[in-house]
């Protein structure tokens, strides 16, 4: 179910919000309310990451290939931080379109690797998933 139909309130996060869904939907391939009637995509992604779950467990397995491992986990990354459940934590588009700008092949067609695809370091928001994933397990 869409964030706006809990908080009845429009901003520039409930689009961050969003957006995250379907990056989610992109990585994993599946649709927002797909499973069981209680868990969103969302929600799944979440309880994904708080367990520890491989991400490439989490992939599409149509697109688990090698050659997209690491852009798709960053895809699922994003996903997950920007579905994030408080709000003000998620980033901001401008973050957004960074990290994905990233992904994408250089001027000499050669896709970035390992840390320049790392999601959290570059929201700086590590200590708040951890914390968050915390308290959801609790």
């Amino acid at each position: 179910m869409a964030e706006y139909a809990y908080t009845t309130r429009v901003n520039e996060k409930i689009d961050v919000y969003s957006f995250g869904v379907v990056l989610l939907e992109l990585a994993t391939g599946k649709e927002p309310n797909s499973g069981d009637e209680q868990t969103s995509l969302a929600d799944w992604a979440w309880q994904q990451y708080g367990q520890g779950t491989p991400i490439a467990d989490c992939l599409d397995p149509e697109i688990k290939e090698p050659c997209f491992l690491q852009e798709m986990t960053t895809v699922f990354n994003l996903g997950v931080m920007c579905t994030h459940p408080s709000p003000s934590t998620r980033p901001s588009m401008k973050d957004v379109l960074e990290i994905l700008r990233r992904c994408s092949p250089d001027s000499n067609g050669e896709t970035k690797t390992g840390a320049e695809l790392d999601v959290l370091p570059l929201l700086g928001t590590e200590a708040s998933l951890s914390a968050t994933t915390q308290h959801e397990t609790a």
